[in-house]
């Protein structure tokens, strides 16, 4: 049922998926000779030396064409592609009009800093962003009628703008073109409408959310880039619902934040949720983008510690359901005597001591106890989600200290 809800607001009769292969195979009928790689979690299209190409305008102008006009409109876009490498060095005065705020995951841009390491070495990559949540910030991007740029570097130095001042410019211009857009998805349930690459934005537009008729004060969720839902701090049914909703938005990828959110002033701040069943499915919604973007990053650090040759072991993020309470998860990872670990943080870690020609001995022991009492032997690492160097290995005397979970 819940997913026949979502589908009502938020359906697409043809997949990303497919969108992305047939707009690559119109490309290369067109004589594109580049590379092309479609990255899923980003909708874009990865293209020559290391080139974006973002899907989502396209995508949505195609859906939305009439069946007579959908070949004009991909061969607009493919024309962009195309012509993307003779673009020159843009004047501020060109784009001001064309700014706007978008909101990310953190681990967007976690690949984009693993690929520059791999495309560049020790050249530190700095990205520009205001924060928002404890998983998601503030980026600013171009949106032209053909494409989306999205600027993780910030704003243009030969501009003259600082971030705080773009993001300003940005979320002004989103204002002047948003209107009233939000549908009842169940009473006291609603979600943003516009399909426009920018749903998720308008939360940015705290007297947008305010005017839609909610219980109390509004607590929205924005689990993936084109769900925007919003429902009130005293609809307790509402909140548990956008919970669930959430689930199913968080499949469809593009996740952007698994918290809820609500107002203070004008400021976006976290909504602490009273309910406890709520509190648990929360967890579980965390424990589930985690374990994707720990995934993601551990297949980019394994590519990356190839090419080096570093031999480091990025260990996994495991995730299981408690056999008391299915609705819940634990996650877990493991630690081996000898193994140089990068660990990510997890509920509970196993430590793992093998022993020559017998079964290995292993302890289990929460996450908390392990920083509280071996912190001397993990070294933070830069990126996100956090990781953890191993150093060394936990003596007989720290593990008999140590608590099995």
């Amino acid at each position: 049922m819940l997913f026949s809800l979502l589908d009502k607001f938020f359906n697409r009769p043809l997949t990303d998926e497919a969108f992305a292969k047939k707009f690559m195979d119109s490309t290369r009928k067109a004589g594109f000779s580049e590379n092309m790689n479609f990255e899923k979690n980003e909708f874009r299209i990865r293209h020559g030396d290391g080139s974006y190409f973002n899907l989502h305008n396209a995508f949505r102008d195609y859906q939305n064409a009439d069946k007579a006009q959908k070949s004009a409109v991909l061969t607009g876009y493919v024309s962009t592609l195309l012509e993307a490498g003779r673009k020159t060095e843009t004047v501020f005065d060109n784009v001001k009009a064309q700014l706007r705020p978008v909101i990310r995951n953190l681990a967007m841009l976690e690949e984009i800093r693993l690929e520059h390491a791999r495309k560049n070495g020790d050249k530190q990559y700095d990205y520009v962003s205001q924060p928002l949540g404890r998983d998601c910030v503030i980026l600013i991007a171009v949106d032209s009628p053909e494409s989306t740029a999205t600027l993780t570097n910030g704003p243009e130095a030969h501009w003259g703008v600082t971030m705080e001042e773009a993001v300003k410019i940005s979320i002004e211009n989103l204002r002047d073109t948003t209107n009233e857009a939000f549908g009842e998805i169940i009473p006291g349930l609603y979600a943003g409408e516009w399909a426009d690459g920018y749903d998720t934005s308008r939360v940015l537009l705290p007297d947008v959310l305010q005017r839609v008729p909610v219980k109390g004060r509004p607590v929205f969720m924005v689990p993936s880039r084109d769900v925007l839902m919003v429902t009130g701090d005293k609809d307790e049914q509402g909140i548990r619902q956008m919970v669930e909703l959430a689930f199913q938005a968080l499949e469809r990828g593009r996740a952007v934040s698994t918290d809820i959110y609500t107002y203070e002033g004008r400021d976006i701040i976290p909504f602490n949720c009273d309910d406890e069943g709520v509190s648990s499915r929360l967890v579980t919604l965390e424990h589930l983008l985690l374990q994707s973007n720990y995934a993601n990053q551990k297949e980019l650090l394994d590519k990356l510690n190839l090419e080096k040759g570093i031999d480091i072991f990025v260990a996994s993020y495991n995730l299981f359901q408690m056999a008391d309470q299915p609705n819940q998860t634990v996650s877990m990872s493991s630690w081996t005597k000898g193994v140089l670990t990068l660990l990510p943080k997890t509920d509970r870690v196993a430590l793992v001591e093998p022993v020559e020609g017998g079964e290995a001995t292993v302890k289990t022991v929460s996450w908390s106890e392990l920083e509280s009492e071996l912190g001397d032997l993990l070294a933070t690492e830069a990126g996100y989600p956090r990781r953890y160097r191993t150093l060394g290995f936990p003596s007989v005397e720290q593990l008999n200290r140590l608590t099995t979970s």
